[in-house]
């Protein structure tokens, strides 16, 4: 496998990356210790304007944020009040 070179733009590190069969990508080792990663770790894929952002996750201990917090409360309090009212049927 070829080497991949790496360079810093400012205060980040870039890396030129190749999509292979599968729609694999393998990202530099610079890359994975910056960022901390070990194999079998997962990231978050997203389509931005600027491109395709890759963010860290941790599947096991993944908390929501304020806003999931709020939609799931809400739709467990809506599912509350329809089930009290089933039941003064």
């Amino acid at each position: 496998m070829p080497e991949i070179d790496t360079c810093t733009a400012g205060d980040r590190l870039m890396a030129l990356v190749r999509v292979r069969r599968a729609a694999q990508i393998t990202l530099p080792r610079e890359i994975r210790q910056a960022a901390h990663l070990e194999e079998g770790d997962y990231l978050e894929a997203q389509v931005t304007e600027a491109g395709i952002l890759l963010r860290p996750v941790s599947i096991g201990n993944r908390q929501p944020t304020p806003e999931q917090e709020a939609e799931i409360l809400a739709v467990v309090n809506e599912e509350r009040r329809a089930y009290a009212a089933e039941r003064r049927r």
